[in-house]
């Protein structure tokens, strides 16, 4: 792995998401995890949060708005915009991923909507076992994992 590559975060856009920063060992193993969820932050907190890990990569869900109202539409285009916004202000490489692209190799279950998260925070609650987790940041644990791991396939 290479030297410069110590940080890598997962972002979940949307009013109930989170980042997730990993801080990795030289190895690529994680040494320590750090969280903030946006409904206990402000925007603000949200940009000190990024500029005090400085991720050397970032993978941002790539969302749709499919099946959602207007308004609900509007709210989270907007927050995936200012996710956006903050990486490339920041200078902070990311790359955009699907939520099946980056839920593939945990092999979610196949269903639909409370169950399908309630899957997912378990699943992350198994790779994080010391941390308390709930549904609002268990998939930004599970996209900075899945940036780790693209980062040593990568640097292989």
């Amino acid at each position: 792995m290479p030297e410069a590559w110590k940080t890598v975060a997962g972002w979940d856009p949307g009013a109930s998401g989170a980042v997730c920063a990993l801080l990795l060992d030289a190895s690529g193993h994680v040494q320590s995890v750090e969280s903030i969820r946006f409904s206990r932050s402000t925007d603000t907190d949200v940009i000190d949060f990024m500029r005090e890990f400085r991720p050397d990569f970032t993978v941002l869900e790539k969302v749709t708005s499919f099946g959602m109202g207007r308004g609900s539409a509007f709210k989270f285009g907007a927050s995936f915009g200012f996710a956006h916004g903050v990486l490339l202000s920041l200078g902070l490489p990311f790359e955009l991923v699907t939520p099946p692209k980056w839920q593939r190799p945990f092999s979610v279950p196949k269903s639909d909507g409370p169950q399908r998260k309630r899957e997912l925070k378990a699943i992350a609650q198994r790779i994080y076992p010391g941390r308390k987790l709930v549904l609002e940041d268990a998939d930004a644990h599970l996209i900075a994992e899945h940036a780790r791991r693209l980062l040593l396939q990568r640097s292989k």
